[in-house]
This record gives C-alpha cells, structure tokens and sequence, in this order.
C-alpha cells in the first residue's frame, strides 16, 4: 500500500495503545505514523528533524515504554480478524535478531558462535480460505540466550530434567494464541520440523487444539498392533493420488547446512498418502505424560524432480481428519501456508531494516521491534492483497494523487482502471524490477515506493509554483 494508506493502517493497529500517560500513548501513534511512511530509511530520516529523533530515542529507552505495552492493540485487533474469519492458521516460527559490531550492546546475549542478539518467536494469524491473507501478530515471545548455544547434543537425562528447555516456547506461544481466541476450533496451528515436539502435541490434543506439523524426527510408532518407526510407517504406505503443487523459488542461504536449501520454483508432482498411528513417547521424554499420542500423517513425495534436486517430501503429523482427498489437500495448503511466515520475516528483516538500526540497548531495540512486528504485517498485507484472487483495484492501496503521479511517470502505461497487482508492480518498476526476474523483493518495492513519494512531493511544488 502507498504510504499514505500504509499510515493510516499502521496508526490504526495502535489506536488504544495504554502507556501510562495519554501524551506517551500519543506519542507513540505519531511515531507508528512516521516510520510508516518509510519502512527502511534510517531513524533519523524517518524521524525528520532532531527535536523528533531525540524524542523518539527517549520513547524507546522509557521505564514506562514496553515491547508487550506496545504490541497489546495490535494483538486484540489481530484476534477481532480471526474472529471475524471463523477459522485461521496460527503459523508458529522463530528468527534471531541478529546485530554487528564489535562492542557488546547491554541485555543482548549470543544467538550463535558468533553473533549477538535475540530470538523472536512469533505466531503469525493467516486466513484459512484459500487466500492466505494475513492477519496480524497473535503472540510474540522474545529470548535472549544467556549463554553460546552449544551444538553437541546434550545427554538426554540432562535435557530431560531441564526446566527451562528453550523450547518450550512453543508451547507458551500456543497458549497465548489460545488465550485471545477462546475457542479452541478457531485456530489450526502449523509449525515446520522445530515444532515436531512430543509435549508439544500433547499438549495440542489434550486442549483439543487443532494442528499441522512437519515431523523432523523419526519416532517409534504403533500402527495398529505393529510397532514400527515413522518414516517407514510412511513410505510403506501406498499412495493414493497425485497432486500438482507450485514450489516457491528459494534463495541461497549463507549456511551451507541450512534446513532450507536453495532451489528454483517449480511445479512439483507430488504422491500423497494417509495413515493413522500413535506417537510413542520418546525415552528422553518425563514419564509424567501419556505413553502416546493419537495423530493422523500426510506423506507427500515429489514424483521425478527436476535432475540435481532434491525431491521435496513432507511428513505432516496433523489432529485433522483425512478420510477424505478433499480433507488431505486441505492439511496440505495448511502446511504450504507456513510459508506466510518466512516472508514476513523477510519484511521485517529488509522491507523494514530491523537488522540495521543502531541502537544500543536490548531495551530499545525490543520497543522498536513492537513497532516493527505491526509495520511488517502492513508490507505483508500490500504484497497479499496484489496475489488475491479477486482482483481488487488500487485505489484500496493508493491514493488518487499516488496513482496519478504513478500513472505519469511509470514506463509501462496503467490501464484505465488499475487493478492492486498492477499498480504495485508499477512501483516495483520504479524501484528496478524487471518482470523477468519473477516477484519483486522488499527492498526492490521500498525503493520504488520512496520513489513515488518523491515524484509526489515533487508535483506538489510544481504545483504550488515555488
């Protein structure tokens, strides 16, 4: 959306906001106003003049000023749209906060060998009709490691007796996103192979949550009578039918072990078949919970990949019922819409610079990343609503002056009545995109939309005759 409409999204998701003192709470609308008009300019850019730019610095370092504090109106309204939807996602995922520089910034602690930082763990609302809109931040935990992450598997009676298992995170975001909607039906929560977690689905099922997680480990199972192991339990399992499905394009990563390799998109044909087991408790796990646990898997396996790539397989271990094809499709675009997350957090990370502010304190950046988290889903939105299904005209996204001057100045002519997609690929156009390079990325369409703002400011005073 133009950041004219961006501003007043933004703003609107704090209206509320209760920081103790109405000037405080005000001040933080305004400040939520002014960082939307420029998601990745520099804070003082984006603040305009000193007096603001000293304001917003003491905001953020306030005893009274909270990463919850500030998220709160953010988080009821997210709850109002899955409420209105009747039936949402609630995409679970963790990414580290990672900052340069060689002094230590109090409060951060180590996220790997080598990197200060934080870990956001965030739950992510998305719709469950087809269109994968989203729909706000649900829950947000952050974590600072107190110690480097030690990559050795630790003895598993060590593990068992820890208290403060950094993942138990999950189970606390799902209790969060629980507590805003009431209704445990309402939300299917979906989680990559992080998630595959034994307390975890127990949790799930005794709550009577509903869940999609891909499995990471290969458990002890019973089928039946048989006692077997998962894996095999699932490619012994003969296939039922075989269903198309776009792969997304994926970049290179920086580590060469990452659980998530570069690939080109494609459309993979993929075999799926269905299975209903129970989980066996896992022997590090305390003997407190159940011996198992009830689930229902989807196998999915491409069917000839592309030569030099690996075939995509997905073992999704899910409370939904899939007696049904229709039933299993619908467990499987659950799964695929996990990937809402990941360009969120590519949004927060470069349509929104978080990574490059040079603040000084856990403190401050924690407060700027509340601001950052409702900034985010504003990009996300902008980017979903140009892929919905039914065509939505521009004038949902941009102003009537933004259109025009974008209609002035882009190279390819608009047509009469631009549509959402059109006009924001127009802007990308005016950031560098080529349509041969596939969709545009957030820096591209940030480099466009400060583009159209400066071609607008422009024709104002051209206008004005100065």
């Amino acid at each position: 959306m133009g950041p004219k409409r961006r501003r007043q999204v933004v703003a609107g998701e704090f209206e509320g906001v209760d920081l103790g003192d109405p000037r405080r709470s005000r001040r933080a609308v305004e400040i939520a106003e002014r960082l939307a008009a420029e998601p990745e300019a520099s804070l003082p850019a984006a603040m305009a003049d000193r007096a603001r730019l000293e304001g917003l610095y003491r905001h953020l370092g306030s005893a009274a000023v909270s990463f919850a504090g500030l998220l709160e109106p953010h988080l009821q309204k997210t709850a109002r749209r899955v409420a209105d939807a009747g039936v949402a996602y609630a995409v679970h995922d963790t990414t580290a906060c990672t900052f340069g520089g060689e002094s230590k910034r109090p409060g951060l602690g180590m996220v790997n060998l080598k990197n200060q930082g934080f870990l956001a763990h965030v739950t992510l609302a998305v719709s469950a009709d087809g269109t994968r809109l989203p729909l706000g931040v649900l829950a947000a935990e952050l974590l600072v490691r107190t110690e480097r992450k030690n990559t050795n598997r630790r003895h598993a009676n060590v593990r068992k007796k820890d208290v403060h298992k950094e993942s138990d995170r999950w189970g606390r975001a799902v209790e969060a996103a629980g507590a805003r909607t009431p209704e445990p039906r309402t939300l299917i929560h979906v989680a990559d192979r992080e998630g595959d977690i034994y307390e975890l689905m127990v949790a799930l099922r005794g709550a009577g949550r509903r869940f999609i997680i891909r499995s990471a480990q290969d458990r002890a199972v019973d089928v039946g009578d048989v006692r077997t192991y998962l894996r095999k339990a699932a490619q012994e399992t003969p296939s039922q039918f075989a269903v198309e499905v776009p792969l997304s394009r994926r970049a290179k990563t920086p580590w060469p072990r990452s659980a998530h390799p570069q690939r080109e998109g494609r459309l993979a044909k993929l075999s799926v078949a269905t299975l209903s087991l129970d989980l066996r408790r896992p022997q590090a796990t305390v003997k407190t919970l159940p011996e198992s646990v009830s689930v229902n898997l989807v196998h999915v396996f491409e069917l000839r990949p592309p030569s030099g790539e690996p075939p995509v397989e997905w073992i999704l271990l899910t409370s939904e019922p899939v007696a049904r094809r229709a039933e299993i499709e619908a467990v499987i675009e659950g799964y695929r819409t996990r990937w809402t997350i990941e360009e969120y957090f590519k949004a927060v990370k470069s349509g929104c610079a978080f990574e490059a502010r040079q603040l000084e304190s856990f403190k401050t950046l924690s407060n700027l990343l509340a601001y950052t988290l409702v900034l985010a889903y504003a990009l996300l939105l902008t980017r979903s609503l140009a892929r919905h299904p039914r065509a939505m005209p521009a004038t949902e996204l941009l102003s009537p002056s933004e259109i025009k001057v974008l209609r002035l100045v882009t190279r390819k002519p608009l047509s009469e009545a631009p549509d959402v997609r059109e006009a924001l690929l127009a802007v990308a156009g005016l950031g560098g995109h080529l349509p041969s390079n596939g969709e545009p990325g957030w820096r591209i369409l940030s480099r466009g939309w400060q583009r159209l703002r400066d071609y607008e400011a422009g024709f104002r005073l051209a206008r004005a005759d100065l």
